[in-house]
């Protein structure tokens, strides 16, 4: 087998290479490691191989399929399959140049897509309606409102924000559990956070929001409720999005997805009902302070509550920008200090149903004791081995 060679069209080896955002230095990189140098690609023999149809060693293509994550069956199409694109690019950090998604976010992307084609398959298995019950949301209309309109629709008063919700963690959790009733489903993932902090995929069903585990760090739940929430206003506007900037994005539509979410997790009247102090008697040199006592009662980032007193004409722009710098700076100390200090140990099941949409898990649960899917399928999906599948059934019992 080892000198068995096979045609692969040039086409398809530089949409394998260039569909994972790899570039050809990457490869020969790659392939400069003393454990694959026996392979002997260099810079010319991978611009040969993608301009000219030449026979491959099999083992040559088998390291290749490994690099490019792609099964080996692509590598005999005589044309790249077709591919949903990736959503809009909304990120506006940097005045607005964008950065190449990463290898690793694109890999993410992949397994969003395949975690919409598992929805597909199972909801057809089980007669499961994946549709959303709402019409789509234009800019026109105004975001405070809705804001307000969904709070009602998910029964999530400020009662229950207040009293009911103990912390970051639970306020996500919470959110993330109204939005799987509506069919709108939420992965968990790591990939580099100067890729996006979210991203969400509104062009097909189910549509389905991907956080990133590095927001705030993987344990850290503040910011993620406000890009999820943020995420699901793109949704409503039935129009996925890339997205990395949740503080000061210049376009209308990141404007308009910040403003709802805003609105959705710290209402203006409730806002102004428990705020501290009035407007007359703010005192910035208190500003902590006070935002410190509406964190325990709103369970959202220092940054939206800030942002809510400049909406509310409590502090200035330039007070504003100064404070998030001040913060930003002081949160890159710690992680620098202290990353990776005190996060608990998570089991594969954890990790997996951590991830992973609940319903999700528990639909691909429920079709496998239904004999739907086999258990390799089952793990497949959750991206678990099978021996962790029982583990992630008792968890889910007591969810």
């Amino acid at each position: 087998m080892a000198s068995t060679k096979v045609k692969v069209s040039p086409i398809i080896l530089k949409w394998a290479r260039t569909s994972l955002h790899l570039t050809e230095r990457d490869v020969v990189n790659h392939f400069l490691r003393k454990s694959k140098q026996k392979f002997g690609v260099d810079l010319a023999f991978l611009k040969d191989i993608e301009s000219n149809e030449r026979e491959i060693r099999f083992t040559l293509l088998q390291e290749l399929a490994r690099l490019y994550k792609r099964p080996l069956s692509v590598f005999f199409l005589t044309k790249p399959p077709v591919e949903l694109p990736p959503p809009k690019d909304r990120r506006t950090m940097e005045s607005g140049v964008h950065r190449r998604m990463s290898s690793e976010a694109v890999l993410v992307l992949r397994r969003a897509r395949f975690v919409q084609e598992a929805f597909i398959e199972l909801s057809e298995e089980l007669n499961w309606n994946l549709s959303l019950p709402f019409k789509r949301m234009s800019l026109s209309d105004n975001p405070k409102e809705l804001a307000g309109y969904f709070r009602r629709k998910f029964d999530f008063s400020f009662e229950i924000q207040k009293d009911k919700i103990r912390n970051y963690r639970e306020l996500f959790s919470t959110i993330r559990a109204k939005l799987e009733e509506v069919n709108v489903y939420t992965i968990k993932a790591s990939f580099p956070i100067e890729d996006a902090r979210a991203f969400s995929l509104a062009d097909k069903l189910p549509h389905l929001i991907v956080i990133n585990n590095k927001d705030g760090g993987y344990f850290g739940y503040a910011p993620k409720s406000f890009s999820l929430v943020h995420e699901f206003a793109h949704i409503l506007l039935r129009e996925g999005a890339l997205c990395n900037n949740f503080v000061q994005p210049h376009q209308e539509v990141e404007k308009y997805c910040n403003e709802f979410a805003a609105s959705f997790l710290v209402p203006d009247t409730e806002f102004i009902e428990v705020s501290p102090v009035s407007i007359s008697n703010f005192d910035k040199k208190k500003v902590e302070e006070y935002i410190e006592k509406l964190q325990k009662i709103f369970k959202v980032s220092k940054e939206v509550l800030l942002r809510k007193y400049l909406t509310l004409g409590f502090i200035d722009d330039a007070f504003y920008k100064k404070k998030i710098s001040e913060w930003r700076e002081r949160y890159e100390q710690r992680e620098q200090n202290d990353v990776d200090k005190f996060l608990p140990i998570m089991t594969t099941a954890r990790r997996a149903l951590n991830n992973n949409s609940r319903r999700f898990a528990e639909l691909v649960l429920y079709a496998k004791r239904l004999g739907k899917i086999t258990l390799d399928k089952a793990a497949d999906y959750l991206g678990i081995s099978i021996k962790s599948l029982p583990e992630v059934e008792a968890l889910l019992l007591n969810y």
